[in-house]
């Protein structure tokens, strides 16, 4: 019981870390300021943060990675390579002095981010911002194999912020400095289960950390899984989660919010899915009282043959996105019901991945997504096409050039086309529209480079025949992030 005793310590170093942060000479402030501008998605915010895949295997399922807790975005994804934390437990380590595994198995590792975000917008306004910062990471070992305590420190400081920098969504509105405890939590094991409480990231289909600025998404509540990792088998997700963090923010606000509903509520999370090496299905609820309901099913095949690395792998997956006002329905307007159903079929080769995709959403509303990334196939930075009524299709290449001695490699272009959308309140016709994308990614895994990542990435948003001061809209993003394990 006297490993108990360090414990406060341990919070009481990540607060004072908070309050140090407020001394810090860049940035106008410590904190960030409360607001609620943070609460809305820009028009140009869609851009999946999962990982370039290298092969039909290694794509993204929704379904089939979700129902997770983990301390960083990409933790246990196929595509992602191991964390330094994680490549960190699997070398030796000196001998602790202290063998209790609460303290021999603490891990804590710093990871920077340096960020340049360029968007010229379809109204002619230009946002920019030069931004550097990062988190530093606690997570203890297990106390009497049952208690583990997890925090995470985000920051983000201006580097160059001009006039508009708040709209690129890395700082504040008015353009300043976020030093924020996104993640402060306890996790319980128990009796094969995990059960997690507090400020945490928590990586579901349509409620995702969506790690595509300087600060992800956080969230704070309770969640209860399975005790992980599981490759295969049945697992369930229930959760409570009472308020989310935006990006652009220090504040924890409630989850009605963003739908423009004054009342105070949570979201309610049920879940279950089926997994194995080559099948993912389930379904997974969501459910704010008196504002909305969002349900989302899956099915996702790796077809049972050409597996082997010198042939051709194909995946086929589906998916559809249900969602309707509820209770006193206190959203503004009318009550309403949509959805947005995709379909994609994967091809890949020695390193290429070909990915085509369909989507079609409901008439009666366009999908509302503001609590990560939208888990539709046809999604690309800028659009995941889904307004009222809109018809799309994608067609994205990537390849990963390890094949050819460049380990980390990867490049994606892809294009995409919506078409049909419509006004839900007055039923006039949108402006159709395409976006380009390209992106490349290197994150070695080994050498001298261990820990770097980089990703560039740009995008071009056309409306054709749209009466706005630009047709198109584009944007270019640079990242840089350097991970290193102190424990």
């Amino acid at each position: 019981m006297a490993e108990f005793y360090r414990v406060p310590g341990v919070l009481a170093a990540l607060a004072i870390a908070v309050v140090l942060s407020a001394f810090a000479p860049w940035g106008d402030c410590a904190l960030a300021q409360s607001g609620a501008s943070g609460v809305a998605d820009s028009a140009s915010d869609d851009m999946p943060d999962f990982p370039i895949p290298s092969s039909a295997h290694e794509a993204y399922s929704p379904i089939g990675e979700g129902f997770e807790t983990p301390i960083e975005p990409r933790a246990d994804l196929k595509a992602a390579k191991p964390s330094p934390q994680d490549e960190a437990r699997l070398r030796s380590r000196p001998a602790s002095q202290d063998a209790r595994p609460f303290f021999r198995d603490t891990e804590l590792y710093a990871t920077s981010r340096t960020y340049w975000l360029k968007l010229d917008d379809f109204s002619g306004k230009v946002s920019e911002a030069l931004t550097t910062g990062g988190y530093i990471s606690y997570q203890s070992g297990y106390a009497g194999d049952v208690l583990q305590l997890r925090g995470v420190l985000y920051t983000t400081q201006p580097l160059y912020a001009p006039d508009g920098a708040g709209r690129t969504l890395n700082l504040t509105p008015d353009g300043d400095q976020i030093t924020t405890l996104g993640q402060a939590n306890a996790r319980l094991k128990f009796a094969g289960q995990e059960f997690s409480a507090g400020r945490q990231l928590v990586r579901t289909a349509f409620i995702n950390p969506k790690d595509n600025r300087m600060i992800p998404l956080t969230f704070e509540g309770l969640v209860l899984v399975p005790q992980g990792p599981k490759n295969a088998g049945l697992d369930y997700i229930a959760s409570y989660l009472w308020r989310y963090k935006p990006r652009d923010t220090a504040d924890f606000i409630p989850f009605s919010r963003p739908f423009g509903v004054a009342q105070d509520e949570g979201v309610l999370i049920n879940g279950i899915r089926y997994r194995s090496s080559s099948f993912n299905y389930g379904l997974v609820n969501y459910w704010i009282k008196d504002t909305i309901n969002t349900a989302y099913g899956e099915i996702d095949y790796l077809l049972p043959f050409g597996r082997g690395t010198d042939a051709p792998s194909y995946r086929i997956s589906f998916n559809d996105l249900d969602q309707t006002s509820v209770g006193r329905d206190l959203i503004p307007g009318p009550p309403f019901n949509t959805f947005q159903a995709s379909a994609r079929l994967l091809t890949s080769y020695r390193g290429f991945v070909l990915t085509t995709a369909v989507s079609t959403v409901g008439r009666e509303a366009a999908v509302r997504d503001p609590f990560g990334n939208i888990p539709v196939y046809t999604s690309l930075h800028q659009s995941s096409f889904e307004r009222a009524g809109e018809e799309a299709y994608l067609v994205t290449l990537t390849y990963d050039f390890s094949g050819l001695g460049f380990e980390g490699l990867k490049f994606l272009v892809g294009w995409g086309q919506g078409f049909d959308a419509i006004d839900a309140r007055t039923r006039a016709p949108e402006p159709d529209r395409d976006v380009l994308n390209l992106r490349l990614e290197y994150d070695p895994s080994s050498g001298p480079l261990e820990g770097l990542q980089v990703h560039l990435y740009y995008a071009d948003e056309r409306l054709l025949g749209a009466k706005l001061p630009r047709e198109d809209q584009t944007q270019f993003r640079a990242i840089v992030n350097y991970s290193v394990p102190f424990l």
